[in-house]
């Protein structure tokens, strides 16, 4: 039981790492009142990307590099459509989801049977030799790859630069009252284009994390729906930074439970009291595939937690999220 719970504890770490990075994206874009649903599209182009480029080049920092470029790329696109034209940021996002989709299918059918030296496993610098060694813990927390503590220490960086910098504060003022804060100087287009890029950023810094450390390989689709886990991730958090680290180790815990659930079992002895209805129960809710679902299906009651709190104005939802702004001229 105990190499189990260390076991389900690694894997919990490097699946959040994915959803923590391209949580800490939205939240950024989100914070700005842009939606970003073509998270998904930009995780894929960073993890094709980042693999094609560690595999030609043997480096996969510079893979990691052009996953985040990729994925701003893409996000470029997502920007202009929404705050240049003033497209409806819903359809613009899942359109760049379904290219991102397309894409990465039709360029990286030629790549799936390749193979690479990802990120390799290490221990944290200057304390983790002393710490690694710590029961159940030790290896899932401080024997990991540089990208899950490249994620913890960026959300450090994003916390403070929303509520402790000046440009991140203006960031969240032009998510709540862009015309308040183009009166005040603030250039409301510029932000929203900074804040959409960095999103898309993060989002491909994501991708490249799934393609060149947590599998090392490239799948098409390999994200399985892990940009929309983020969206709904950012909401659990209710955009603040802080909250979004728990969430992202609870819907990891989830995907680590689908993967690590074949390795042990739950049900009782035959003799037991009603062990012929419990076993049958048991399996079924241990299924691999049955457990496959349960990060969606709590995405699900997330989105209608949501909803609720939402109609009874108790959520912290930026005022100006999805709202396009015009500016003012005599």
């Amino acid at each position: 039981m105990v190499s189990f719970i260390a076991g389900l504890l690694d894997a919990t770490v490097q699946a959040a790492t994915v959803l923590l990075l391209a949580g800490m994206g939205e939240l950024i874009s989100e914070r700005a009142g842009v939606l970003n649903l073509g998270v998904e599209g930009m995780m894929l182009v960073g993890a094709l990307g980042g693999f094609i480029t560690t595999v030609l080049t043997g480096s996969h920092w510079l893979g990691f590099g052009v996953g985040i470029l990729l994925g701003m790329v893409l996000a470029l696109v997502h920007a202009f459509l929404c705050i240049t034209l003033k497209s409806n940021q819903v359809i613009s996002g899942v359109m760049l989801t379904l290219l991102g989709t397309g894409l990465t299918t039709f360029f990286g059918s030629g790549w799936v049977e390749e193979s690479i030296d990802g990120f390799p496993q290490m221990t944290l610098p200057f304390v983790g030799q002393y710490l690694v060694d710590i029961p159940v813990i030790g290896e899932a927390f401080f024997r990991s790859t540089a990208t899950d503590y490249l994620a913890l220490g960026l959300l450090v960086v994003v916390w403070y630069f929303l509520y402790h910098s000046n440009l991140g504060l203006e960031m969240i003022a032009v998510g709540e009252d862009p015309e308040m804060a183009d009166t005040m100087g603030v250039s409301v287009f510029r932000l929203r284009y900074l804040a959409v890029l960095i999103g898309g950023g993060f989002a491909g810094a994501a991708g490249a994390h799934l393609s060149l450390a947590f599998s090392q390989l490239w799948v098409p689709g390999m994200t399985a729906g892990r940009g929309w886990i983020a969206v709904a991730l950012v909401i659990f958090a209710q955009w603040r930074p802080r909250r979004m680290l728990v969430g992202a180790y609870l819907f990891g815990l989830l995907d680590a439970l689908r993967i690590r659930s074949q390795s042990i079992s739950l049900t009782v002895g035959p003799d037991a009291p009603l062990a012929g209805v419990i076993n049958p129960i048991v399996e079924f809710l241990m299924n691999p595939q049955i457990m496959g679902t349960y990060p969606y299906l709590a995405t699900i009651l997330v989105l209608a937690y949501a909803v609720i709190r939402t109609k009874s104005d108790q959520l912290a939802v930026p005022s100006a999220l999805l709202q396009s702004y015009s500016r003012e001229t005599d």
